[in-house]
């Protein structure tokens, strides 16, 4: 679905329910964005997995008065690689039902295959920036849109990558598949920043190449130093020089609906309610920049490249896929997977990307199995625990989803009787919380049998020590799907 002109929603906030008293405050927010996927649950069946959506949370979200704005974390359209789980069903609920203004999704991907195996990445990881990734952009986009019937934009992603001879730069990249798909842009800034910083295109140089009357949506987050690179980790006050930026950039966007603060709730603390706040506040002062609506933008740009229909299909499909794969094995560290661009593998954003993975798994991990891992770091220590997570990260590719990660980690801990006999009760521990785990992911009911009581493992585990030897008191439980 095309449109020439876009809603004026204001400033905006993604939602989480940490959040839920900002948006209460109707006079602060204008446009309410949900990233559907965030709630959204990997269940498997008898007849496969399948997606379960928060159901109650997404309609009690759909009650807040601002205008909602869909952004997609989990189907990104930069890839050659669709998810295996049929998704579009949910999306559409939660199209349905939230009647966003417009949806979005990342121009990345997050999937390869290896071995004629679909895997995840663990990350939103950055495209092929060449006529064959443009082509391969603009017919996810042509097939996302016509799916779901709405207007689509794509975000304008952060790449820890350097810049290499044979690709693209960032932003005729950007202007062409926006000028191919005839779509959206959300220019996000602090990628861009971020980029700039880690030794990348210029923001400007960037910005000067884009089609800025396809600019609907605008992005501002804050982020942190790590290994002398910048992360877009939406974890703190939008950054000085990414305020200054917005400031030269908004009156040159004639189209401009919604500029949308980003902060994770696991970041909250950093600023606080109160932060959050402030934060809106000032970009409702960037909100006033925005020029009037006849104002053109950018009429010399014209990076089109090769039209799709001139192209061909296959052996751009061939080089896409081919990215991809030789990106995720680098990660890896895999040397079977990469069939080309295998000097991928020195460029030292890889370990940037690894580390960042491996991070997200680890946090996966103490969330869904707390126990489990509270017990290994009190009985192991900090380092051999993380030899041991690093023997798991090594042997099972990631997960995006919790609950699947937990259970995949379970069952690796339930393979190694070494670790199992040397850890008090941890046994029991793992196959309580694997349960658990399993519960949420299958229909299942789970005996148990504890030696002990359980009540004073766990309460040993909350103040953080390891359980002191307990009275054996035979005790069972079953744990089962609701």
């Amino acid at each position: 679905m095309r449109i020439s002109a876009v809603r004026e929603l204001g400033v905006g906030l993604v939602y989480w329910p940490e959040l839920a008293a900002v948006f209460e405050d109707t006079a602060s927010v204008g446009a309410l964005e949900v990233e559907p996927q965030a709630y959204w649950e990997k269940v498997r069946g008898s007849e496969g997995d399948h997606y379960r959506p928060n159901d109650a949370l997404l309609q009690q979200i759909a009650q807040y008065p601002q205008a909602k704005l869909l952004h997609g974390v989990g189907q990104p359209i930069g890839g050659t690689v669709d998810d295996p789980v049929e998704y579009l069903a949910p999306l559409k609920s939660a199209i349905d039902l939230l009647d966003p203004v417009w949806i979005s999704e990342h121009l990345s991907f997050n999937r390869t295959v290896c071995d004629g195996t679909c895997q995840e990445a663990g990350f939103l990881l950055p495209p092929r920036q060449s006529p064959a990734g443009v082509h391969q952009a603009v017919l996810n986009i042509e097939k996302y849109a016509q799916a779901t019937k709405r207007p689509f934009a794509f975000e304008t992603g952060v790449n820890y990558l350097q810049r290499r001879d044979d690709e693209i730069d960032d932003g005729a990249y950007f202007g062409a598949v926006a000028a191919q798909a005839e779509c959206g842009i959300v220019l996000d800034l602090h990628n861009l920043w971020c980029n700039e910083k880690n030794g990348r295109g210029r923001v400007l140089d960037v910005i000067a190449k884009l089609p800025l009357d396809r600019v609907w949506e605008l992005h501002l987050a804050g982020g942190m130093a790590f290994q002398g690179y910048w992360l877009d980790a939406h974890s703190d006050v939008v950054p000085a020089g990414v305020y200054e930026l917005a400031a030269q950039i908004i009156p040159r966007l004639p189209n401009l609906g919604a500029i949308v603060f980003e902060i994770l709730p696991q970041h909250l603390p950093n600023i606080g309610i109160d932060g959050v706040r402030r934060q809106l506040a000032a970009l409702d002062e960037l909100w006033l920049l925005r020029p009037a609506r006849t104002v053109v933008a950018n009429d010399a740009v014209t990076t089109r490249l090769t039209a799709c229909a001139d192209r061909d299909h296959a052996a751009d499909h061939e080089e896409v896929a081919a990215w991809e794969a030789s990106l995720a094995a680098a990660i890896r560290g895999d040397k079977e997977c990469a069939p080309r661009f295998t000097e991928l593998s020195h460029d030292p954003g890889i370990r940037v990307f690894r580390e960042l993975i491996n991070d997200a798994r680890r946090s996966n991990l103490s969330r869904s199995l707390r126990y489990t891992t509270t017990l290994l770091l009190v009985a192991m220590g900090m380092r051999e625990t993380l030899a041991l997570l690093d023997a798991y990260f090594a042997q099972q590719t990631p997960e995006t989803y919790a609950a699947i990660e937990a259970d995949h980690f379970a069952s690796f801990l339930l393979d190694h009787p070494d670790v199992l006999s040397r850890i008090p009760y941890l046994s029991e521990v793992v196959a309580f919380e694997h349960a658990l785990v399993r519960a949420t992911i299958r229909p299942t009911s789970t005996d148990l049998v504890w030696s002990t009581d359980p009540t004073a493992i766990l309460s040993a585990l909350d103040e953080g020590r390891a359980p002191a030897e307990l009275p054996s008191v035979r005790s069972t439980m079953r744990v089962s799907s609701a």
